[in-house]
């Protein structure tokens, strides 16, 4: 839902600022702890987008930190998303040409990947600065390579965002009706996509535009039609209240003011549902010109009194800087970590030394040593009884750790020796004169293949033997599917043009639960095992949907495909490796992995397949958290 309705983040950030400051708390402590470069890159990043909307400077140190990660990590993707993000907070602090030279860097990066989704947003971002510092040539020069570049990816939707934020620019600029003209440009390019959340936000956008051109009813007329595709989805009531709030200060504009204090009651009503007090402030103000125009004084004054009053509660200077002091509260309390843990044990020790007094002068001295001896044995017992739980739960985990690591040392014995003794033989004959550079060259695709899906399997392993060691259940969240799919059909990009195989994305669910990490080893798992059993110049389709209630992220090919003795081994956790079309080994691990991430998130994996007639294998996860 996040493209519907700009100003409603704007009105809606407080609000989430309590959970932001807990999330951030978390994410503190993790980063803390001793975990992985890659967990700690992916904690700083959330981190620094926590920051940005409240503290821009202190997202770039955060930014910085995932830069230093994404080098050492040899992560391109990573770094040029670091760059994208200092540079939105360089233009939030209005540092424009540190903003300018970040977006730059971004873009570079992502020419250098061919991602062109990425690259088209970052070529809006420089549009956006130079608008920041009214340079409307640039903008436009930069807005116009965004365009042909989409139109040359034939990507319609985000051709239809360029139209709808041109039209959102030119309206700043009070050039409505060249504003109108792009929106009419993005609500054609919405509907033909039958994108029903694009086309409520374009229609609303355009009832906005012919208010500011005074056109009332044309203005109301489309947003009705915005009702009509939201009415038949499920919106959250935030959106209602924004929606609501933009009716209301139409009709009052037009002087229906009836009409308007209808929508603004049912504004508010969704604003309070929604706990969302920043849009019930926005009715207030809205409320407050409408009696000012009627000179009905008397409530334009009591609906100023509570615009001002619930602004105050909302940019209190506690609240401005609570979330800028979290870090070094932080610092603070473990740092007095210790010492607090030592006075409470003295605090303890000295009561229990007057509990003693107290009761030793009240009772006979044999009957106070029976008891004191009496609590002394139970104090023991209570304390052998923990130490044998303690060691029962060491030999339950060293049982585990002997059952990983002969698993681990069985894979590596098996799979392992073959790269080494393809590489090995490699560099004895590269130095073979005798020996045509063709058939150089061919052994030397051969070790590059190799050593690629040793790589492949060794991180499949790790994962695998992480959650083996860990045993702890994954969190669950809200996932961009569409970013997490996108980055994931990057990494494999090489890999597939390698076989001149084209990878094409069907993404219907933007948004959905799931754990990030896992669903990204589940896909790029999919993935490379489509591209090995796929045939070269064929197509395979990633297509995220919703079905029955649950979020499916489907990857079909048109490759080799499975007998049902093959799809009914891997239910039933038998490992056993099969060559690729190209003659590509891999260790087994892949789907077998896949089946034990997903039940880690009551997730499931469904397998379609007939031999020679390609496969579709399926990842479903709930819809609801």
């Amino acid at each position: 839902m996040q493209k519907i309705f700009f100003t409603l983040f704007l009105l809606t950030g407080y609000a989430a600022f309590a959970q932001t400051k807990n999330e951030a708390d978390s994410l503190l402590k993790l980063v803390d702890t001793n975990i992985p470069d890659s967990s700690k890159l992916a904690a700083y990043r959330r981190i620094g987008n926590y920051y940005m909307d409240n503290n821009a400077g202190k997202a770039i140190e955060y930014f910085l930190k995932v830069n230093e990660l994404a080098k050492k990590l040899n992560l391109p993707l990573q770094l040029a998303n670091s760059y994208y993000s200092m540079g939105f907070c360089y233009l939030v602090k209005s540092d424009y040409d540190k903003s300018l030279e970040n977006y730059q860097q971004s873009i570079r990066i992502y020419e250098t990947l061919k991602d062109t989704f990425r690259l088209t947003n970052a070529l809006m971002s420089v549009g956006n600065v130079y608008n920041s510092n009214n340079n409307i040539p640039k903008l436009n020069e930069y807005y116009d390579l965004a365009e042909v570049l989409v139109k040359a990816s034939k990507d319609t939707a985000q051709l239809s965002s360029i139209y709808s934020e041109r039209g959102n620019i030119l309206n700043q600029q009070q050039q409505y009706q060249a504003g109108l003209t792009y929106q009419l440009k993005s609500l054609y390019l919405t509907r033909l996509i039958k994108d029903d959340y694009l086309t409520a936000n374009t229609l609303i956008n355009i009832g906005l535009t012919h208010k500011h051109l005074n056109h009332i009813q044309q203005s109301l007329a489309y947003y009705d039609s915005g009702f009509a595709i939201l009415n038949a989805t499920e919106t959250p009531p935030d959106v209602w209240a924004a929606f609501y709030n933009n009716v209301a200060a139409t009709n009052a504009k037009g002087k229906n003011y009836k009409e308007a204090r209808e929508a603004f009651t049912k504004s508010i009503t969704y604003a309070m549902q929604a706990g969302s007090p920043a849009i019930e402030m926005e009715n207030y103000r809205n409320m407050a010109d409408m009696y000012g125009d009627m000179k009905d004084y008397y409530l334009q004054s009591v609906y100023q009194k509570k615009y001002y009053t619930l602004k105050d509660s909302l940019f209190s200077t506690d609240n401005k800087n609570q979330l800028t002091q979290l870090e070094a509260d932080y610092q603070v309390e473990k740092k007095n970590a210790e010492i607090v843990k030592k006075d409470a044990e003295v605090v303890k020790q000295k009561n229990q030394r007057n509990i003693f007094m107290i009761v030793a002068a009240a009772v006979f001295l044999v009957l106070a040593s029976l008891f004191y001896l009496y609590r002394r044995i139970q104090q023991n017992n209570r304390l052998l009884e923990r130490k044998n739980e303690q060691i029962e739960q060491q030999k339950n985990e060293l049982q585990t750790l002997n059952q990983v690591k002969d698993r681990l040392f069985s894979i590596i014995s098996h799979d392992l020796r073959n790269p080494l003794v393809t590489l090995k033989s490699y560099l004895t004959l590269s130095s073979n004169t005798s020996i045509s550079p063709e058939k150089k060259e061919q052994f030397k695709q051969q070790t590059f293949r190799a050593v690629t899906q040793t790589g492949d399997m060794l991180d499949n392993l790790l994962a695998w033997a992480n959650m083996q060691l860990k045993n702890t259940a994954p969190s669950v969240t809200m996932t961009d599917y569409s970013n997490l799919i996108q980055d994931v059909v990057s990494e494999v990009q090489a890999q597939a043009l390698h076989k001149t195989i084209r990878i094409v994305t069907n993404i219907e669910v933007n948004d959905a639960p799931g754990n990030e990490q896992i669903i990204s080893i589940a896909l790029r798992n999919l993935l490379t095992n489509a591209i090995k059993f796929s045939k070269e110049q064929s197509e395979i389709e990633v297509h995220s949907f919703l079905k029955d209630n649950m979020v499916c992220l489907s990857v079909k090919d048109e490759g080799s495909g499975m007998s049902a003795e093959q799809i009914q081994q891997l239910k039933s956790n038998s490992i056993e490796t099969t060559k690729g079309t190209a003659g590509e080994k891999g260790s087994g691990m892949g789907l077998f992995l896949v089946k034990e991430l997903l039940e880690k998130i009551n997730g499931k994996l469904l397998i379609e397949s007939e031999p020679n007639k390609g496969s579709t294998v399926t990842i479903q996860l709930p819809a609801s958290l």
